[in-house]
Parts: structure tokens; C-alpha cells; sequence
């Protein structure tokens, strides 16, 4: 595809992307991310007590909810707990800092979903 074909492309989801979108939690998953969540921040926890946890929608749709922990220490030592919850999560990453820290990220996907428009 040509790049002119790719901007003319980008160029009408803009103008026609809805500027307003309003989103609900998605039942079926919700619930099971929510425990994911809890269960990857106790451990987080556990291993660093100070560890700095964040938990945020994604840029782009809203839909996706994503986890950033920073801490000094991320241990697992419970690989089969640790094994089933992460499983609910659509990516992971353990990136290490340059201050000596570690930083793992998560994202689960379809926690929200665009709510039905009314008739």
C-alpha cells in the first residue's frame, strides 16, 4: 500500500472517530482481571513494600486496562499461582531501570467494551 493510500486512511478514522465514546465494564472479564490485578500486586508487594503500582485504561480505546509496577525487587517464588493469574493478561514485560529498579508491565484486554447506543 502506498503511503499517500495510508494518510488518506488515517485521515478518515479521524474525521470520523467518534469524539465522545461511552464504555462499561465488560462482566464476563472484568471480574477475573480484577483478581489478576489484585494477585500480581500482592506480589509485588510482598517482594518490595514500597513498590509503586499503576493501573489505567489505554491511550487509545479505553478498553484495555493496563498495570505498571516499579520496585527495587520482583520475586515469584509461588510459579504456579503466578502461572494461572497471569494467564489472564494479554502481554507482560520486565524491563530493568537504570536507577537499579525493575519495572513489569501488564495489559488485559476487553476489561471495558464500548457501551450499546440507546434507541
Amino acid at each position: 500500500m502506498e503511503k499517500g493510500k495510508i494518510d488518506e486512511l488515517l485521515e478518515y478514522y479521524v474525521k470520523h472517530m467518534p469524539k465522545m465514546s461511552y464504555l462499561m465494564k465488560n462482566k464476563e472479564r472484568y471480574e477475573v482481571i480484577e483478581k489478576s490485578v489484585r494477585e500480581i500486586s500482592e506480589i509485588a508487594l510482598e517482594a518490595d513494600k514500597k513498590a509503586k503500582i499503576k493501573i489505567f485504561p489505554d491511550d487509545l480505546t479505553g478498553c484495555t486496562l493496563c498495570m505498571e509496577i516499579t520496585a527495587s525487587l520482583f520475586v515469584v517464588d509461588k510459579i504456579d499461582k503466578f502461572c494461572t493469574t497471569l494467564k489472564v493478561a494479554d502481554t507482560f514485560e520486565v524491563c530493568s531501570l537504570t536507577n537499579g529498579d525493575v519495572s513489569v508491565s501488564l495489559t488485559y484486554k476487553d476489561a471495558w467494551m464500548p457501551a450499546p447506543p440507546k434507541k
